[in-house]
């Protein structure tokens, strides 16, 4: 199809310009800076005229904002978005406005009014509105990377008090529901909400944004929002506009969004956070690393050595699974919980088949390497006969002990096995 994507060279628009050249769609781009040569260029600024359609123009993707946070130029913005509706009407071209979360008639900021006012033009013109949650993922632009600085350059995470939620979707999944909606002609005049069906608290995501991205230990703060209207005040409207404060205030005024019926609709599965917080997008060797330290943990009975972690990953790697099957925080966190799922009961059943396995590859790993000569060959220093003695003995009680809590963990085994933190962030 024939596509022209305004704000093209923006967060979301250069990942939704190459996803859909790389989907076979001809894109034509409507930006105010020249965009990559691979597509036609329009030049195009919202305080300008609405450029023409070229002939033949099926989609038009209105994704350009005024992203300042004057209230100046809204009247603008509304009246450059109804040039571009008359534009593609004029073509017979459908419309597609990338709203946001915030858009409401009585939001708070210009920036959400200024949305719904859009969202009400379109809708009467028979386009498509979607509505994102909180974008993040890729490249560190736009709100995600002004949140993403601030983690990277303060030791504290503030925790907002009361807490307000978000709902992320990763910008290469926004991409894909964007294209997905191109590539559907049934979708008229309807307003979809896109993304996490849960939300999250918000110092959870900027704590996952420590973890997973900036891979980095913060200290969790809590901080009343009254103190940050206190600072905005003694700040200045314009000041707190530099410093992103205005921007985080978006954050605690933001509705729930009902995204559920719109993801199931267009087919799409949002990646776990985790995942998407990992720059490549994906976080599946992350996950795997993570496995791999769990599972020789366990075998060693100590932190295993980066080489043998690396190890473990390059083996799967070859045999072709980049996926790690464990993904529960608490076997990551006390690897010691797997002596309940290393038991026939578990590992002889089809569910428990794989793990078997992965457990076989984690322990000729650990054996072959000097630090698991040192465990399993005890290469240590010679003990008397009563220090023999009573190593035996804690052994023996220890083993004993694991025993009973393997049959009495048993009914939960399975669930801990199967319970994915990474799967209900999903």
């Amino acid at each position: 199809m024939k596509l022209l994507i305004t704000g093209a060279t923006g967060y979301i628009g250069q990942r939704l310009s190459a996803l859909a050249a790389a989907s076979g769609h001809e894109v034509m781009c409507a930006t105010r800076q020249p965009c990559p040569a691979t597509y036609a260029w329009l030049p195009y600024d919202l305080r300008g005229p609405a450029p023409k359609c070229p002939a033949g123009t099926q989609v038009l993707i209105h994704l350009a904002a005024d992203t300042s946070t004057a209230a100046t130029g809204t009247d603008d913005e509304v009246k450059a978005a109804q040039a571009l509706i008359h534009c593609a009407q004029q073509g017979s071209a459908r419309f597609i406005f990338i709203s946001s979360q915030t858009a409401e008639a009585t939001a708070p900021g210009a920036y959400g009014r200024t949305k719904w006012r859009i969202e009400q033009h379109v809708l009467a013109a028979g386009g498509t509105v979607i509505r994102p949650g909180q974008v993040y993922g890729g490249p560190e632009r736009g709100l995600f990377g002004l949140l993403s600085g601030l983690v990277r350059r303060s030791p504290f995470i503030p925790i907002l008090m009361p807490a307000p939620g978000v709902q992320p979707i990763h910008v290469d999944d926004l991409a894909a529901s964007i294209l997905a909606v191109v590539e559907r002609n049934d979708i008229h005049a309807e307003i979809l909400n896109l993304g996490a069906v849960k939300p999250i608290a918000f110092g959870r995501f900027l704590m996952s944004i420590a973890e997973h991205r900036v891979r980095a230990a913060r200290l969790p703060v809590p901080l009343p929002v009254a103190l940050l209207r206190l600072l905005r005040l003694s700040l200045g409207r314009s000041l707190s506009a530099k410093l992103g404060l205005e921007r985080i205030f978006s954050l605690i005024h933001l509705p729930p969004i009902d995204s559920a019926r719109s993801l199931q609709k267009l087919g799409i599965q949002l990646r776990p956070l985790a995942h998407g917080m990992h720059r490549s997008g994906h976080g599946q060797r992350r996950g795997l690393l993570q496995e791999a330290a769990g599972l020789l943990h366990y075998l060693l009975k100590r932190p295993p050595q980066r080489s043998l972690v690396s190890r473990y990953a390059r083996a799967l790697e070859r045999a072709g699974k980049t996926r790690p099957i464990i993904h529960s925080r608490l076997l990551m966190r006390w690897p010691i919980l797997l002596a309940l799922l290393d038991n026939p009961g578990v590992l002889h059943k089809p569910d428990g088949q794989e793990l078997a396995w992965r457990l076989q590859v984690a322990l000729g790993i650990a054996e072959a390497s000097p630090q698991g000569a040192q465990v399993f060959l005890g290469a240590q220093q010679p003990r008397s006969l009563v220090a023999t003695l009573v190593a035996l003995g804690l052994t023996s009680v220890k083993a004993l002990a694991w025993k009973i809590a393997a049959l009495l963990g048993r009914p939960f085994a399975r669930q801990l096995l199967r319970g994915s933190e990474a799967h209900r962030e999903a």
